[in-house]
């Protein structure tokens, strides 16, 4: 039984810049301090939004610009912004990030619709582990990347807690996910994020209605 799932084609969202290959956008890239130290929400949904106009029929006016240039992805990231918009914490929880794409997708007259797993803050009112790989199953075979909000890294050396990624594959033998952050591709281990993270976070998908 498979158990490794991605999406189909995930060299859409490598950027060449300066001959080096940025696994996504970065957050970086904004012109604004305030926009670098909390434009990872923004920058994740411009990931999801560029992947959608590029794999789903009728979506190209989500994103006019050619976001494998840095030049063009930061265009797009500058659009979201104004529709996904950090606050004094950030972007830090998913309702923020859900009705800004659906006001970002009105905007552009597209409907979009977004699917969401909360992760509690208590544990024992979390997901299980099989739930949580399931949701990122079904993600990947429909070809959608997805928006992970960690708001605490738990025993996670390689995640950074209070923060958005983008996750592009799962694979649930090994209990781990592909996460693109700030240029880099790691894999984590998911399972093990779900039983020690101390604040939870939650993983959103968006896909044309």
């Amino acid at each position: 039984m498979t158990k490794f799932f991605s999406i189909q084609r995930p060299n859409l969202l490598h950027i060449t810049m300066d001959s080096t290959v940025n696994y996504g956008g970065n957050q970086i890239w904004y012109p604004t301090r305030f926009q670098r130290d909390a434009g990872c929400g923004p920058t994740t949904a411009s990931h999801l939004i560029w992947y959608l106009s590029q794999t789903r029929t009728k979506c190209q006016d989500l994103c006019p610009y050619n976001g494998n240039k840095p030049e063009g992805f930061l265009q797009l990231m500058e659009d979201i912004w104004n529709f996904i918009t950090p606050k004094s914490m950030g972007v830090n929880n998913t309702d923020t990030f859900t009705n800004g794409a659906h006001r970002y997708g009105s905007h552009k007259g597209i409907e979009l619709i977004c699917q969401t797993l909360i992760i509690p803050k208590i544990p024992g009112t979390r997901p299980t582990s099989k739930e949580m790989f399931g949701f990122l199953e079904n993600a990947f075979s429909n070809d959608l990347p997805v928006a992970f909000l960690n708001l605490s890294n738990g025993s996670l050396t390689e995640l950074e807690s209070w923060h958005w990624v983008t996750l592009i594959s799962t694979d649930s033998v090994n209990n781990t996910a592909k996460k693109y952050d700030q240029g880099i591709a790691t894999d984590i281990n998911l399972k093990q994020w779900l039983r020690t993270s101390l604040l939870g976070g939650g993983f959103v998908t968006i896909d044309k209605k």
